[in-house]
């Protein structure tokens, strides 16, 4: 009867139309204690009748109600009951903040309780498989990230995770999908790859020709067991890949196992086959000679890459810049470069992997697979003859011996020094009496190297001794260049004009063309 009252109290002294502002006219404060604390928010239901509970207790009546009530004033504190007292129209609209926020609350209260009814059904298989790899195979679309994003602010890696889920509030948007996705989770899903592959086998006959197939067993091997022919063999696998195809298609079993596999970008053979058992032959046979284009076979993880490929291709093609020969201690700076220059999904170890595979590490060094003799010359010259080598002399050439092999390890050297420094001579050179230097020793500016060039077209003679010409240029060349000599000047020559002058010990001659042939100027 006085909830009545008040009713009818409030619907009379107010307006029955507010259309003010909730946030504005309650004021922030009051506004954020109602939704944080729906227990003094319900409280205000009751306010109009505290006078009448005052009047009770100034009265000696005992009345059950307002003692209730004073009760909730207690709870509620002075300040607050007292502005509710005062302010009936915001009263109002507390009440009507009240029965929105119960609702919404309730219905949270059940949408959690379904969700953790969902979360206690989750079948014990699937606790170690990484959530956000299962999602797109589960069958709930998810193209604005929304279930991405609400495992990641539950910090959700793996499926045991999902209790953390009953910590958050839930966007209502988002339980749908994600009661779908936990009913999919109920169900084993390592059973029912297992089942599913079974399933593929009319017969258990076909399921053993699979199997040593599988295994590398030839088709006279299998012809003669089962007494069949080599077409019988062939009929059998063809049925049997057609139907794994739809068992792809149906189920994509490649990314509910990448969910379990402890690497990043793919899945590895023993990845598969600790989690598959007997049946992981046949379906590594079988997933290789398909067509899918998220399960891409790769010799170098000896497993399959999921998902796009592309940063594979780009890898491999990466690979193909790289260097020959790279010091052991410089290959954390490579493989860190290969990462900042390419976005890759797999470890740092991975890439490692992946690269060196085409090296092979000898003493202090990683050779490119099948690197040649003159590849690992030119290696040591460069490491340790900057300024260039004495060639044909028995002394350099036991120390160049002992560079070789301190870097390459017990590499097989010709055993005639001779044969080595003519092997050094097509590599260099010329930079002084008989000592030669990689051509990438040469320090001259272009300017000054075209200058001597033209100097020699303008020569009023066809043949010009190189003495003659390092005393033109030598202060320029000692100034700006590191050819200190004329034997030095006569190799940069010989190694950037060998097409347009012909060069003897001791001069260069300049070549005329006639009939199409080079000819020396000194004989036309």
């Amino acid at each position: 009867m006085i909830l009545e009252n008040s009713k009818l109290l409030i619907e009379r002294d107010l307006e029955t139309n507010i259309k003010t502002n909730i946030r504005e006219f309650l004021g922030e404060e009051l506004f954020n204690l109602c939704r944080k604390n729906p227990n003094k928010t319900m409280a205000f239901s009751w306010l109009l009748s505290f006078s009448i509970a005052d009047f009770d207790k100034a009265n000696g009546i005992d009345s059950a109600f307002s003692n209730s009530l004073l009760e909730i004033r207690d709870k509620l504190g002075a300040e607050l009951t007292t502005w509710s007292l005062k302010n009936y129209q915001g009263l109002k609209i507390l009440t009507s903040i009240l029965n929105s926020y119960v609702d919404t609350y309730e219905d949270a209260k059940k949408t959690k309780s379904k969700l953790k009814q969902l979360i206690e059904t989750l079948a014990f298989n699937n606790y170690d498989a990484k959530i956000t790899r299962l999602i797109s195979t589960s069958g709930v679309k998810d193209e604005t990230n929304r279930l991405w994003e609400l495992f990641a602010r539950a910090k959700i890696n793996y499926v045991r995770d999902l209790p953390r889920l009953l910590t958050l509030t839930i966007d209502e948007k988002d339980n749908v999908q994600l009661i779908r996705f936990l009913k999919w989770l109920s169900e084993d899903k390592l059973a029912l790859l297992k089942n599913e592959l079974h399933s593929l086998f009319k017969k258990s006959r076909d399921e053993d020709i699979l199997r040593k197939r599988a295994k590398g067993g030839t088709l006279e091997e299998i012809c003669t067991d089962y007494a069949i022919t080599h077409e019988g063999v062939r009929q059998i696998e063809k049925k049997v890949q057609d139907r794994f195809e739809r068992y792809l298609a149906r189920i994509m079993p490649h990314y509910i196992l990448y969910a379990y596999s402890i690497k990043s970008g793919y899945i590895s053979i023993e990845n598969i086959t600790a989690l598959l058992g007997d049946l992981s032959d046949i379906f590594i046979y079988c997933l290789k000679k398909s067509n899918c284009p998220t399960a891409h076979w790769s010799e170098e993880f000896n497993g399959f890459i999921i998902g796009d490929s592309k940063w594979y291709e780009q890898l491999k093609k990466y690979k193909q810049r790289l260097p020959e020969i790279f010091d052991v201690e410089s290959v954390d700076e490579l493989i860190a470069d290969i990462s900042d220059n390419l976005v890759l999904p797999i470890a740092f170890d991975d890439v490692s992997r992946l690269v060196l595979v085409d090296y092979s590490l000898s003493g202090k060094v990683y050779l490119k697979k099948k690197m040649s003799l003159s590849r690992m010359y030119y290696a040591v010259l460069e490491k340790y003859y900057p300024d260039g080598i004495k060639l044909y002399d028995d002394s350099e050439a036991i120390r160049f011996r002992n560079y070789v092999r301190g870097l390459f390890g017990d590499v097989s050297l010709p055993e005639n020094n001779r044969a080595i420094d003519v092997r050094l001579a097509e590599l260099t050179i010329l930079c002084d009496r008989g000592k030669r230097i990689l051509p990438n020793g040469i320090k001259i500016p272009v300017e000054l190297l075209s200058k001597i060039h033209d100097a020699i077209i303008e020569f009023d003679r066809n043949e010009i001794m190189f003495r003659e010409l390092f005393e033109k240029f030598k202060n320029e060349l000692l100034e700006n260049s590191n050819i200190t000599n004329k034997y030095f000047l006569q190799g940069v020559l010989r190694q950037n004009y060998s097409y347009e002058f012909n060069f003897t010990r001791h001069t260069l001659k300049k070549i005329a063309y006639v009939g199409g042939q080079k000819s020396s100027m000194k004989y036309l």
